[in-house]
């Protein structure tokens, strides 16, 4: 894997308060300054393995398993 500019690769564990369940994932962090904005802010954007924008994976992770939103993430 080679990283682009302005991307960053972090890997998240994550388990599930309500069955158990644990995993890993790992996520390509992106940056983007918008040309037009006067201000120059950056955002930035969540990539999956498979190449999905996804939500952040810190707000919005939930058990593959059981469904349960009642999960804990931390890097991994």
């Amino acid at each position: 894997m080679t990283t682009e500019p302005g991307a960053v690769w972090e890997t998240f564990a994550f388990a599930c308060g309500n069955c158990g369940h644990t995993w890993k994932a790992t996520f390509q962090l992106m940056f983007f300054t918008d040309p037009l904005d006067p201000t120059g802010q950056t955002t930035q954007e969540y990539v999956d393995e498979d190449g999905a924008a996804v939500r952040s994976p810190l707000t919005d992770a939930v058990c593959g398993t059981c469904g349960s939103r009642r999960v804990r993430v931390s890097a991994g």
